[in-house]
């Protein structure tokens, strides 16, 4: 099978996978913003915030860095894998033993249990990391896909069951630890077929693969506070409240983006890394990838942006409606930052990480004083305001500083690949705001009005890309044609 026939397999494979998680992740949600009581999913919000955090450490970038490296040895795989195992202990034990600080920091006191229990993922984890990173390097994303499928119904019936049972701000993390096990065991059946890690350690072995992974890592870091320093803000200046809508407010808007960027970027960043040499093909690849994700992408954000009030009605229920302007704010962050998946990616796979964590560094430098003076000045609105200047105001060096060096002058293609999905939702959002200015006026109620919506804007849509005359929609028109032929053959 040729790199163009695995890459469009796995990424068939992983939509699969990573819609139905989505889709289970959603609805999860939308019953705990239901079931759990305001300052009850204030405290979860606070928990996860945490608990990321520490994730960030938790492989140092080795499982990327597996990915990149083109030659690896038995012996060192064996060192990685003990590396991962005894610092993940090592990290679940400053997390039980920084509880009470993160406490202290929210101001919520009950916090800290919360946070002890979420201990344990760091024990779990290691456990399946190097595997799934092989598994990756192999382009086996069906069985990935299979896993994935497997842990999302648990993760579903854990956490729903927790919260029916009064476990309250627990839940999310009862349901975490089920899924992780789960995952974690599925991993080291399927991942041993490859290889088994023998009871060999060194640590000369690794650092090779930690100079490239301690800049992974730290730029993971800065990725965290890209996506998390508008919560952690909330959470400390606004209460546990304002934190749980701001969050709800940002799984939407911003993380919808982040979690449906994996159908290709977790496939095409092998892709990437093998074709690293070849920089004709990186450059025709990285601006395909670039339009496709926005083409996946813009239609959701932009849609929302335009449905949110009746969106959240019918989702979470009228409690959370104030959170409607701070989604419409945050659908243009997430799809500036949709947009800018794929540059990472570039600069990971072509071996360019100390310019990603640079960049991102100098732009988290600049978003911290505008979140908090957006909090103080305009509560979580203020919050989501000040997100959308600094990732309008990072589009244009974006391109100078990271994409430029990497791929040459290349201005006009990169624009275009961001500008023909952009031109194709716009017919979309007009007819969809005028119905929704129709709809407001009358009688209909908020379910009625979002499916009519919903309905309008799924057919404007439908038309637009069938008839849109770019090279982008022809291939992907020529793509999902080929894969309804198959079956039917």
């Amino acid at each position: 099978m040729s790199l163009r026939a695995k890459a469009i397999s796995g990424a068939k494979w992983s939509a699969a996978s990573l819609v139905a998680m989505i889709a289970v992740q959603f609805v999860l949600v939308a019953m705990l913003a239901r079931v759990l009581q305001p300052h009850e999913l204030g405290l979860a919000s606070m928990a996860s915030l945490v608990a990321t955090l520490a994730e960030m450490f938790l492989d140092m970038g080795l499982t990327t860095a597996i990915v990149q490296r083109k030659n690896i040895l038995k012996t060192e795989l064996s060192s990685l894998y003990w590396m991962n195992v005894l610092w993940g202990v090592a990290l679940g034990g400053v997390l039980l033993a920084g509880s009470g600080m993160a406490a202290l920091f929210f101001s919520a006191p009950e916090l800290k249990p919360i946070i002890s229990l979420a201990a344990l993922l760091f024990i779990i984890t290691p456990h399946g990391q190097q595997y799934h990173s092989l598994m990756e390097r192999e382009l086996m994303f069906d069985t990935l896909s299979k896993i994935g499928f497997a842990c999302s119904p648990v993760l579903f019936v854990a956490t729903l069951l927790a919260a029916m049972h009064g476990c309250g701000a627990y839940s999310p993390i009862i349901g975490a630890l089920a899924s992780e096990l789960t995952r974690t065991v599925l991993l080291i059946l399927y991942g041993r077929r490859l290889y088994t890690p023998s009871f060999h350690f060194k640590f000369s072995e690794t650092r090779p693969y930690l100079r490239f992974g301690v800049y992974q890592a730290m730029d993971s870091i800065i990725y965290y506070l890209n996506g998390n320093f508008g919560g952690i803000v909330a959470g400390r200046v606004l209460g546990a409240v304002a934190l749980g809508g701001y969050n709800l407010a940002t799984n939407c808007a911003v993380n919808l983006p982040v979690r449906l960027n994996p159908i290709f970027t977790r496939v095409i960043f092998p892709v990437f890394a093998i074709m690293q040499d070849d920089p004709v093909k990186l450059r025709q690849n990285f601006f395909k990838l670039t339009g496709l994700i926005a083409l996946m992408n813009f239609p959701l954000v932009f849609g929302l942006m335009v449905v949110s009030p009746d969106f959240v009605a019918c989702v979470f229920g009228d409690k959370w409606l104030w959170i409607s302007p701070v989604i419409k704010v945050l659908c243009v962050v997430g799809a500036f930052r949709c947009i800018g998946h794929p540059v990472g990616l570039l600069l990971m796979a072509t071996g360019n990480v100390k310019t990603n964590f640079w960049f991102n560094l100098t732009k988290i430098i600049v978003m911290m004083p505008a979140i908090i003076f957006g909090a103080h000045l305009g509560g979580a609105l203020g919050v989501a305001i000040a997100l959308l200047a600094v990732e309008a105001g990072a589009f244009l060096p974006t391109y100078t500083l990271k994409i430029k060096p990497v791929l040459g002058p290349c201005f006009g293609a990169y624009l275009r690949a961001c500008i023909v999905p952009l031109r194709m939702t716009i017919p979309m959002i007009a007819v969809v705001f005028a119905a929704s200015m129709l709809l407001e006026t009358s009688a209909a109620g908020h379910f009625l009005a979002l499916g009519v919506e919903v309905c309008l804007g799924a057919a404007v849509f439908g038309a637009t890309f069938l008839l849109d005359p770019s090279s982008l929609c022809g291939e992907v028109r020529t793509i999902l044609l080929n894969m309804v032929r198959r079956p039917a053959l």
